[in-house]
């Protein structure tokens, strides 16, 4: 049983047998807590090494929040073993509830800390083309390195910025993790460039619009000499200690923060005492950790209602989150998305009630899409979040619009009840050819959706023409970037 540790914030479940809860009653301004944040790549899901080394590494760095990278579907595994709150969708794990209002979209989520709110941001821009490869072995001069960067990770995070900024305009303290895959300006200063014996110093332009955007990094703020203490955390090898001779070491894995968030202590997990802070021996990954602990003043949180995941369980309780304005009458509906006519209704406590969970029991409700709404006395909607309910042991479903296609017709795909990892993905193969040794002939990513539909037609990523050759062929689901294919769906293409 996960034990919360969320003073203020009442779990009212409201059964026949068990009454409210007493709100708690109005509070002084929210006091600072310590929060420790950690950014972690596992290097394919640890699957070539040991998921149980990831675990005793996030335990050994007493990390409270991890964005993690390449978890590949096995995000709720280290969740469970931790004991942690989990979000699929964003690669964040944490001892706080992680609630994903609407709007976030995957672009950010809400951490719920004693007496107020944080935000937490995760990132893994694009590996390919590595610039630091190309300027040290390929000899790419500086004009060509930016233009590099701009058309790859600039152009992602201008995308992750931009869906921030309304959190960061409310005030609301708020933490970036992830693998940048490119170094921060502060690292290749003259003297670290000198030091190290690169070509020349480079104002890396993710780091930048970091920084324009409000963002400070944590590890540079604690240790700013980037000489004296470069932190690198690409790479200790594959796994160590194997490591090229020709790799170039760099600091790529970033904790970022914005707002009240003061940087007291950031660390490096790692293999050996000479690279890192927290040494886990065998280190399972290609990457280094960096976990960074602040002190945190959260802030107020607006109007909201939060389901706790964009999929649940049918069958069990359902939480959901909110803040109100705390007026009479105020109520918390659940209904089927998109139907006026509520299945179920919630009072959100005695009057002045601010912010609390109330459970809805979901036995009985058919599978699909609901929505749970914050209401007014005069049932006018402030606030709502969408959930999936997904019976036991209900694979996805697959479809397409049609299982002929001809000349350069489109494949137009459907989708249910998919799992919403972050990366989850739509691959077309041959007929019966495994997704590990065949090759892809086109995909797409699912953006994370539980229900959704796609094209796959000319220009789709992949190996093959569009028009595809004439056969027999299959479009599968693949889960969070793994070759790991949990249906399909078959379909021919005419000669």
């Amino acid at each position: 049983m996960r034990t919360s540790r969320v003073a203020g914030w009442v779990a009212l479940l409201l059964v026949a047998s068990i009454g409210m809860v007493p709100p708690v009653a109005a509070q002084a301004p929210a006091a600072p807590v310590e929060l420790r944040v950690m950014t972690f790549n596992i290097w394919y899901g640890a699957t070539a090494t040991d998921l149980g080394k990831v675990i005793e590494a996030i335990q050994a760095a007493d990390a409270d929040v991890v964005g993690m990278q390449e978890p590949y579907a096995r995000l709720r595994r280290i969740a469970d073993a931790l004991d942690y709150y989990v979000s699929p969708r964003m690669h964040v794990i944490s001892r706080y509830p992680v609630l994903e209002p609407q709007g976030s979209d995957g672009g950010w989520a809400y951490l719920l800390l004693p007496d107020g709110l944080a935000a937490i941001a995760n990132t893994h821009l694009p590996c390919c083309p590595y610039t630091p490869y190309r300027i040290v072995h390929k000899g790419m001069d500086r004009a060509s390195a930016l233009e590099q960067e701009a058309n790859t990770r600039v152009r992602r995070i201008d995308k992750q910025l931009a869906a921030l900024q309304p959190v960061l305009a409310a005030g609301i303290p708020t933490f970036f993790t992830g693998d940048f895959n490119t170094p921060s300006h502060r690292d290749w200063t003259r003297a670290a460039i000198e030091a190290r014996g690169l070509p020349y110093p480079i104002r890396w332009p993710v780091s930048l619009a970091m920084e324009a955007a409000g963002f400070r990094d944590s590890y540079r703020e604690v240790h700013p000499d980037p000489v004296a203490e470069p932190g690198f955390t690409w790479t200790p090898g594959y796994p160590a200690p194997f490591v090229y001779d020709w790799d170039v070491h760099d600091r790529i894995d970033f904790v970022w923060a914005a707002g009240a968030a003061v940087s007291l202590e950031s660390e490096i997990v790692g293999e050996s005492r000479a690279n890192a802070d927290i040494v886990i021996l065998p280190y399972p990954t290609d990457h280094r950790g960096v976990v960074s602990t602040f002190l945190v003043t959260p802030a107020p949180a607006p109007v909201f209602v939060a389901v706790a995941g964009e999929r649940s369980r049918l069958g069990m309780g359902l939480d959901v989150t909110f803040h109100a304005p705390g007026g009479p009458g105020e109520h918390v509906t659940l209904r089927a998305a998109g139907s006026a006519a509520p299945v179920a209704e919630l009072p959100t406590g005695p009057d002045g009630t601010t912010d609390t969970t109330v459970t809805f029991d979901t036995a009985g409700l058919e599978q699909g899409a609901y929505d749970a709404v914050l209401y007014d006395a005069a049932d006018t909607e402030l606030a709502l979040d969408t959930v999936v309910l997904v019976a036991d042991g209900q694979p996805p479903i697959l479809t397409v619009a049609d299982d002929t296609l001809e000349g350069d017709q489109e494949l137009e795909v459907s989708w249910s009840f998919a799992p919403g990892n972050r990366y989850d993905w739509l691959g077309v193969f041959r007929a019966g050819v495994s997704a590990k040794v065949g090759s892809i002939k086109a995909w797409r990513y699912m953006d994370a959706r539980i229900d959704g539909a796609a094209r796959i037609a000319a220009g789709a990523r992949g190996a093959g023409p569009w028009p595809l050759p004439p056969g027999e062929y299959e479009v599968r689901i693949c889960l969070d970037d793994s070759y790991r294919c949990r249906v399909s769906t078959g379909f021919t293409v005419a000669g």
